[in-house]
């Protein structure tokens, strides 16, 4: 990793505890509502790379004990630093052996069967993804991203009353078939945050992506 100035590196949550629980509380309400793009708001100064509300969800969620992997254009940033100065967490050289992987803006996601997949056992021990995206929005209609690279979904599953539709911008045109095999391993499978700036949602391994074309 790049050598930086620890004199250069912005501060975390004003106040560590107050700041970690309210960016928890976003990530648990984006879980229980899948599809449901939640605010988050925070006072830390953010690093220069990623997406502000990834950083910060990792800024509460990381300790010493967690092994994090970050992709390439993250992996020597001041965002790197960032989260070994803040939180003492442990940078992996493979995804596979991370308990949360942060994939930034225009990087390759690594195939989500790669991950730590749990077990039936303990499906607990499951990898944590929180990817980057240009745009959320509610999915098809008014609030549609007008973006020809959007993905517009349609959720279903617990946590979803009917149907949830969400459009996506910024993450591979092979996702939706790579969700559907993780859904289908449930208990075991990854669990993933999609980030922009200052919004999460939450895809827990339980949540359903339907397409277009499968109608």
């Amino acid at each position: 990793m790049m050598a930086h100035d620890l004199s250069s590196v912005g501060a975390g949550f004003s106040h560590e505890a107050f700041g970690s629980q309210a960016v928890f509380r976003s990530a648990l309400q984006a879980l229980s509502h899948p599809g449901r793009r939640i605010p988050v708001t925070h006072d830390a100064e953010l690093p220069r790379h990623g997406n502000a509300a990834a950083a910060v969800f990792l800024l509460a969620m990381l300790d010493a004990d967690c092994g994090l992997w970050l992709s390439p254009s993250l992996r020597d940033s001041d965002a790197a630093m960032w989260l070994r100065f803040h939180t003492g967490c442990q940078l992996v050289a493979h995804a596979a052996q991370a308990q949360f992987v942060w994939v930034g803006a225009g990087d390759p996601l690594p195939a989500l069967q790669s991950l730590r997949q749990g077990s039936d056992e303990c499906p607990d021990q499951s990898a944590t993804c929180v990817v980057d995206v240009g745009s959320l929005s509610a999915g098809a209609g008014a609030d549609a991203d007008a973006d020809a690279d959007a993905q517009h979904w349609t959720l279903s599953g617990p946590g979803i009353r009917e149907q949830a539709t969400l459009g996506v911008t910024g993450l591979p045109a092979d996702f939706a078939a790579q969700w559907a095999l993780n859904h289908g391993g449930f208990p075991r499978g990854v669990d993933l945050f999609l980030a922009t700036h200052d919004q999460l949602v939450g895809l827990p391994r339980t949540t359903r992506i339907h397409t277009p074309v499968e109608a």
